[in-house]
């Protein structure tokens, strides 16, 4: 099938004089040749023809293209035929499109390919109209037809906008910078032990390491480091933050009392004694074993209150970060991971990113994973976006104001706050960039526009991509080797390298459509290299105020579907079901369609249970809650058990109920008893000064094991208990096929 979005030159229009007409001649050349006399005889006979006529008032003669899209249909399907070509009344068809926008033309056609399924798709383009041509690819995209771009001129040259060639590589790096060290265990057997350590200090676990033997790859003082319980909390701490994990909200109650303890202790001699009594007491409240802490942070708010402004220690300035205290209120209920979003997005608190920077300027594992010949991310991103925009020709609109520099400032304007914009809702606030594609023709205007930019915001890196023209794949070409030659990534925060960046933004502007196409292929590729999501917006001018209209997540076809369903299915695996909804999200609708299952599996295993609920079918919660923890997580006993915890109270069962329970239920009560002393719950709240546990025992165990035990006093069995654990295989099956549809 043939789809062809009408337009001027369709109806042989030179300008605004010009009478529209739709027969042409076989003689005739250059602008007076019709498109479609072009594809017809450069392409294999099409068995269908699709043409997009926008319905919006203000075409030729006052009239929609779509009643000229279906002139075009009435001639080609007469006797007398047109361009050259006649077909079946069946075989040519009108997809209305509301207007001359991508999102408008991806919804018509897509609309439209629901009720038809060709086997093939060919999309011209070179004709004008280019945001129906790229509409009409992102609904091929969204329908899975294999799809070609044809050029008006060189019809015989088809373009496959495919997927990436290195899914493998791109899928290794999206693993890498999320860090889903046990999918890499999987994915690279030769370095497998190194993932596992990894992975197991993500959870929390402590003792895997002391079964590791040392090698060439790791000695014996970096295997001690992951024994130690500070360390390993921040690791697990920061990584899991850098991916919203609501299992976080444990190590960051750890986190913080651990970090004031030490901060306090460094500081003590030097505050005065009355400051001093103060930060005791309250050091003293949140190491408690009360699981209802939800108080503390009235405490904190008072402690501040009694300490005099002039006193500066850094111990006080962790209590006086006002966003921070907050994230620990949160944190301190133990009743985060039942809100809607684990936290609000945005920067984190100052004091703990400067934390996260501390730690990953010393932290071992950058090193230990360069040992593998590959370079990590920040653990909490760089905080930078970068948008791309084409620079487009001066065509002299308004000499008195500027003409084009005053357009292409306007645009820049908006460019410049959607990067703010983005930036401001991530964990940390980096870079804006842009980068400016210039032909030899635009050149000039993109350095002049950069030099602007750089006065009104200098905090922008701003820079000019020199000769981007020609054919689609060499426009992509040029831009990823541009890319590619910036600063080198290193694995820490700051490297200033295009391939640290959080987000992309691609800009797509009228001009040149081999550029607009070229710029899709290059940004497709360098979201999958640099492991990050891609916006795609339009920029459009209405009443010449130039502004940016939607995004196309079905983008996410030409490759990001296929590591993101492997991320989520890697997610979904753990438990870390909020991660697993946002990586979801970001995909295609076939990734989308999964969301709600992935929703209603995070709800049945840690929401809140209806306050008409008896006695009786919160425990047969319990015991399916129990059920899929010691599935899915009993190879790292600390994080099940903490899990578990977390998804019986008090999601299911009060303070008080709790208590009770325990009491009259040993494994219930060992249960409990493990999960405060593991990692997640108060293991630093029991340090001597040493560094050391303070009750000298072991809280790992057989977690699968106890659990089981929990799950029988819990009453039943059913022949329902399994049913979370079915719906947890059911949704890692359905995201294998999403995973292999899409590879």
């Amino acid at each position: 099938m043939l789809v062809h979005a009408v337009g001027g030159g369709d109806l042989g229009l030179t300008d605004a004089r010009t009478v529209p007409a739709l027969h042409d001649t076989p003689e005739a050349t250059g602008r007076d040749r019709r498109p479609l006399r072009k594809l017809f005889e450069g392409l294999p006979p099409v068995s269908m023809l699709a043409l997009l006529g926008t319905t919006n008032q203000g075409g030729p003669l006052g009239l929609p293209f779509a009643h000229w899209a279906t002139e075009i249909r009435a001639r080609l399907t007469s006797e007398e035929g047109l361009c050259g070509a006649r077909l079946d009344p069946g075989a040519v068809h009108v997809v209305e499109v509301e207007a001359p926008r991508m999102e408008a033309a991806s919804r018509g056609l897509t609309a439209w390919l629901a009720q038809h399924r060709p086997e093939k798709i060919l999309i011209s383009y070179g004709s004008g109209a280019f945001a129906l041509s790229a509409g009409a690819l992102c609904a091929a995209l969204e329908t899975c037809v294999p799809t070609d771009l044809v050029h008006i001129d060189t019809p015989c040259g088809p373009y496959t906008l495919e997927r990436p060639r290195d899914m493998a590589g791109h899928m290794e790096s999206w693993l890498l910078r999320h860090r889903f060290w046990d999918a890499l265990a999987e994915t690279d057997p030769g370095n497998e032990e190194l993932w596992r350590l990894l992975a197991a200090r993500q959870a929390g676990d402590t003792h895997f390491a002391a079964q590791v033997r040392k090698s060439d790859m790791i000695t014996k003082g970096e295997l001690k480091k992951f024994t130690e319980l500070r360390p390993t909390m921040q690791a697990a701490l920061f990584e899991r933050l850098g991916r919203g994990e609501a299992a976080d909200h444990g190590l960051l109650r750890a986190w913080f009392g651990d970090r004031l303890r030490k901060l306090f202790g460094d500081e003590r001699k030097e505050l005065p004694a009355r400051v001093r009594e103060q930060i005791e007491q309250l050091i003293t409240a949140l190491g408690t074993r009360d699981d209802d802490q939800g108080h503390l942070s009235g405490r904190i708010r008072q402690t501040v209150r009694l300490i005099d402004e002039r006193v500066d220690a850094a111990c006080v300035r962790l209590l006086r970060d006002n966003a921070l205290t907050r994230l620990y209120a949160r944190a301190s209920t133990h009743r985060a991971h039942l809100l809607p979003e684990p936290m609000e997005p945005g920067p984190l608190p100052p004091a703990l990113l400067a934390a996260a920077d501390q730690w990953e300027r010393g932290d071992q594992g950058v090193g230990l994973v360069a040992r593998t010949g590959r370079t990590g991310w920040p653990v909490l991103g760089s905080g930078d976006v970068l948008a791309l925009l084409a620079v487009g020709l001066d065509r002299n609109d308004d000499p008195a104001d500027g003409g084009k520099d005053a357009e292409d400032r306007q645009a820049v304007r908006a460019i410049l706050a959607e990067l703010r914009r983005r930036r401001e809702l991530l964990p940390r606030g980096g870079v804006p960039r842009l980068r400016l594609l210039a032909s030899p023709e635009t050149a000039q205007r993109a350095y002049g526009l950069a030099h602007w930019v750089s006065s009104v915001s200098p905090e922008t890196d701003v820079r000019v991509i020199e000769d981007v023209f020609g054919d689609i794949e060499r426009v992509r070409e040029v831009i990823v080797t541009a890319l590619r030659s910036e600063a080198a990534p290193t694995g820490r925060t700051g490297s200033g390298s295009p391939r640290d960046i959080d987000e992309l933004l691609l800009v797509l502007n009228p001009g040149p459509p081999a550029t607009n196409y070229g710029m899709i292929a290059a940004s497709v590729e360098w979201s999958l290299t640099a492991a990050c999501p891609l916006h795609v917006t339009e920029l459009v001018r209405e009443n010449a105020v130039p502004e940016l209209r939607g995004g196309q997540p079905v983008l996410a076809r030409l490759g990001a579907d296929h590591v993101l369903a492997r991320l989520t299915a890697s997610a979904v695996h753990r438990l870390d079901l909020r991660t697993a909804v946002r990586l979801a999200g970001r995909g295609s609708s076939r990734l989308r369609e999964l969301l709600s299952a992935l929703e209603g599996l995070e709800k049945d295993l840690f929401g809140a249970a209806p306050s008409v609920w008896t006695d009786g079918e919160r425990r047969a919660a319990a015991r399916k809650r129990l059920g899929l923890v010691a599935t899915a997580c009993g190879d790292y006993p600390g994080l099940a058990v903490y899990l578990a915890v977390s998804a019986l109270q008090p999601a299911l069962f009060s303070w008080n109920v709790w208590k009770d329970m325990r009491e009259s239920r040993p494994a219930l009560k060992e249960l409990g008893r493990r999960a405060n002393e593991a990692l997640h719950g108060h293991a630093l709240d029991r340090l001597d000064r040493r560094g050391r546990s303070g009750n000298g025992r072991d809280s790992r165990g057989d977690a699968r094991t106890v659990l089981t035990q929990a799950i029988g006093e819990l009453g039943g069995p059913s022949e329902r208990d399994d049913e979370l654990i079915i719906r947890h295989k059911s949704l890692i099956a359905e995201l294998a096929l999403v995973y292999q549809e899409s590879g």
